[in-house]
């Protein structure tokens, strides 16, 4: 298997294993208090990562780069995680993450407007499925 496909099935592996995390812990600390233990929880790593970079980062990115790395920082791991949190603890996990699984959709549309790029027919097939999965799991009635 090519090293960029390992990396990326490793990062679903590790994604996946976060819902089932959450419900563990949910019983005992709401969402918001598990996005802010789960955060500083990494800091040590990302200090690890930032001292055995080869370059400093003010070397490595330019302070636009900077802005639309912070927004990524906002978005995904605070609130796109406190709405995970908190859709696990409603609806549990197996229900939650094909609903968050359904990013590929959000970021199609998102790159059409923004970036300007175009819809293939692959792409638009997995869209109409993406969408046919979320009314297939939103007609269920919760367990």
């Amino acid at each position: 298997m090519f090293y960029g496909e390992s990396l990326a099935l490793m990062s679903a592996l590790l994604w996946g294993t976060i819902p089932i995390l959450v419900r563990k812990g949910l019983p005992h600390a709401s969402a918001s208090v598990a996005v802010v233990l789960g955060l500083l929880a990494s800091v040590p790593l990302l200090i690890g990562i930032f001292c055995l970079h080869p370059r400093w980062v003010t070397q490595a990115v330019t302070p636009s780069a900077a802005l639309w790395f912070a927004a990524c920082g906002i978005t995904g791991p605070c609130l796109g995680r406190l709405f995970n949190y908190l859709g696990v603890e409603r609806l549990g996990a197996a229900r939650v993450t094909p609903l968050i699984n359904a990013s590929p959709l959000f970021t199609t549309m998102l790159a059409l407007v923004f970036l300007r790029e175009h819809i293939t027919l692959k792409s638009a097939l997995g869209i109409l499925c993406i969408v046919a999965g979320i009314a297939v799991l939103t007609g269920q009635k919760r367990a």
